[in-house]
């Protein structure tokens, strides 16, 4: 997750996002903690795996319940061909 997606995920602009730099240092600093530990969490993760995380995040409640509801479907049918 780089700044700028940062600043969508938490509903702000990405100057916003700078302008906590100089006015609300500690504020900046645990968005950036939040950031970073995302980051590292991800690290193991395989690049299309984080594209999937990035653009599932961009969903809202009810289209992430559709398309886990899809994957589900699709495992357990492709469960059942196998048998």
């Amino acid at each position: 997750m780089n700044n700028k997606e940062l600043a969508q995920f938490i509903d702000i602009s990405e100057q916003a996002l700078y302008k906590w730099r100089k006015e609300r240092p500690n504020l900046y600093k645990i968005a950036m903690f939040y950031k970073d530990q995302l980051n590292n969490s991800l690290g193991d993760i395989d690049d299309k795996t984080k594209l999937l995380l990035t653009y599932f995040e961009k969903l809202n409640e009810k289209e992430k319940e559709y398309f886990l509801s899809e994957m589900h479907t699709r495992i357990l049918k492709k469960e059942l061909d196998e048998k």
